[in-house]
């Protein structure tokens, strides 16, 4: 009897660690696949966010791996100061995989971060700071949304109009592949590149889009 229940425990100990593993593997994306929807080998016809450079009200911040930067900090992304209401763009295709809250300190207490995964290897992050310590202003934001989880998504397309509550309002962009975070330069198509450098340098004309 003593040896059935050891089996019997063992077998449940077996399916529950077995259950867990298939939920951080296809939590991680390694099951992912987009089928023929687009081509997912690459990232090199990544987009902008926004449909007009007027739908931006500032650049202060793009990526740097170190302080050696004009904006003095680390910061392994790129924010875009979208103005009130204005459409946010899918810089490329992939399925909503996420819509994760975040509850920070001060000021910029509540934010919300789409997550869409473009293949196995990488996801793109999509981090709306409407700039409130109002968490109705979150759920706000959140109803502003046009995408759901597991809804798939083209370039361009529509996933959300921006919610501003102060100047400070942004949405801060990051690519992750294989765990870590890169400059975004490699993913962009050349076009894609040059209107977001020519929105760069209208505010800041010497600065680059990445600095080591």
């Amino acid at each position: 009897m003593k040896k059935k229940i050891i089996i019997i425990i063992i077998i449940a100990i077996s399916i529950a660690v077995g259950t867990v593993a298939i939920y951080f593997l296809n939590r991680s994306g390694v099951f992912f696949d987009p089928g023929n929807r687009y081509p997912s080998t690459n990232l090199n016809y990544m987009g902008v966010l926004f449909e007009n450079e007027s739908d931006i009200n500032a650049f202060n911040e793009g990526y740097s791996e170190s302080a050696s930067c004009p904006w003095g900090f680390e910061h392994n992304g790129i924010d875009y100061f979208f103005n009130n209401g204005t459409n946010v763009l899918a810089a490329s295709p992939g399925q909503v995989w996420e819509i994760e809250k975040h509850q920070g300190e001060g000021e910029n207490k509540y934010h919300v971060r789409i997550w869409i995964r473009f293949n196995s290897s990488v996801s793109i992050g999509y981090n709306f700071e409407p700039w409130t310590s109002i968490e109705l202003k979150r759920e706000q934001q959140i109803s502003m949304f046009k995408v759901e989880v597991g809804d798939w998504v083209q370039k361009g397309d529509i996933i959300a109009e921006f919610l501003q509550c102060n100047v400070s309002a942004h949405i801060h962009f990051d690519i992750i592949e294989n765990g870590g975070r890169y400059c975004p330069t490699k993913y962009f198509d050349s076009t894609s590149f040059t209107q977001l450098m020519n929105l760069i340098h209208s505010y800041h004309p010497t600065w680059n889009l990445c600095y080591p």
